[in-house]
């Protein structure tokens, strides 16, 4: 797709910073794992810590020391708290794990053992074979492949920065993702180690992707806002001067902000982006719930699996301005962002069918 026009919407909002904002603990639930049985684990920090890696703050980079420890392997834990909701998507935000040269493998089960062990060895193919499961290249996942013993899924991006994978939907509950050297070896092979360049990652997202039901109406605003980044003085004599803080999105050799490719701060746009999007004559089985006293995580609709996950305004998510945008360069349709409303407002239209408004805005 070429000039970042608009198709159907889609979202990533991520599952562990809304259990999070309920009152799930982060220890315990989504951890990094230390040791286990022997295998060769990194638990340790050389920046960073384990509620930085969600905290929805990919700038905050949690670094692994793996150029000294170079057949180690990172292992963060989740636990979705639900064998009943839905995931179908996995991001990786700001990480480097080519210049690391590391790949990521995504193991998950029905029990507590079941992501715990490295390669994910303690999985259960009854469980989810990943040999019958299609992984989708989002973003920067260029290399995909099923571990040897179809108990995981390994992923190696081309490029430093953002990867997010899609595969169909799944509802267990424990999900292991583990960060490893790729030198040498595929699948489940021993042999695979880090380059000379720590490993470090922004952020870790999982959750279930979003699509809206049509594209919305034609009079789309989209917006590119300084607002805040600028501040215009003016002297006595007319003369005006401004103070700028900051210009946007943050790229140097060393780190990116989501979906940015650019190697230094002069090859990026400034600015944030906005999209005001309306959208007309949507059904009310896809706006709200069907009960509204308690969650069905069966369900898909926007209130549950949107504005609900994000509490609103609360919470920044992944958004897409147009589904079909996967693969290579399919960065510019892609923002870190969050709504830019206080209110979902809805307006029913006719019987069963409704209008509603988003405002979507760019985080840095």
């Amino acid at each position: 797709m070429a000039n970042m026009n608009v198709g159907v919407p889609r979202f990533y909002p991520d599952m562990i910073s809304y259990l999070l904002s309920r009152g799930v603990t982060q220890d315990g639930n989504f951890d990094v794992t230390a040791t286990h049985a022997g295998n060769t684990f990194m638990g340790t920090f050389t920046t960073g810590s384990e509620p930085e890696l969600f905290d929805g703050k990919p700038l905050n980079k949690c670094t692994f020391d793996t150029s000294a420890d170079t057949d180690a392997h990172v292992l963060i834990t989740i636990d979705t708290q639900s064998a009943t909701s839905k995931k179908s998507f996995i991001a990786i935000l700001n990480h480097n794990l080519a210049s690391s040269v590391g790949k990521i493998r995504i193991f998950a089960g029905d029990e507590n053992t079941d992501h715990t062990a490295i390669d994910g060895a303690n999985a259960d193919t009854s469980d989810i074979d990943w040999s019958d499961i299609t992984i989708t290249e989002v973003v920067n996942a260029e290399y995909i492949t099923t571990g040897t013993d179809d108990k995981s899924n390994v992923i190696a991006p081309d490029s430093d920065g953002t990867t997010i994978i899609t595969f169909s939907e799944q509802t267990l509950r424990y999900w292991g993702i583990q960060f490893e050297g790729a030198t040498s070896g595929t699948g489940n092979a021993v042999d695979k180690l880090w380059g000379s360049t720590d490993l470090f990652v922004g952020c870790i997202m999982i959750g279930e992707v979003f699509e809206m039901p049509h594209a919305p109406d034609l009079a789309v605003k989209r917006s590119i806002s300084f607002e805040g980044m600028n501040k215009i003085q003016q002297s006595i004599g007319g003369q005006r001067y401004s103070n700028s803080s900051g210009f946007g999105r943050t790229v140097s050799s060393t780190t990116k902000s989501p979906f940015s490719t650019a190697p230094a701060m002069n090859n990026i746009f400034g600015g944030r982006i906005i999209y005001d999007l309306n959208f007309s004559y949507v059904n009310a089985t896809d706006l709200m719930p069907n009960e509204y006293d308690i969650i069905n995580t069966a369900q898909d609709d926007v209130i549950e699996d949107i504005w609900n996950k994000t509490n609103g305004n609360h919470l920044p998510f992944l958004f897409s301005c147009d589904k079909d945008s996967i693969g290579n360069d399919a960065e510019s349709e892609h923002i870190f962002a969050r709504f830019g409303q206080d209110s979902l407002d809805m307006t029913q239209v006719a019987n069963g069918v409704w209008n509603l408004s988003m405002r979507i805005e760019e985080e840095f």
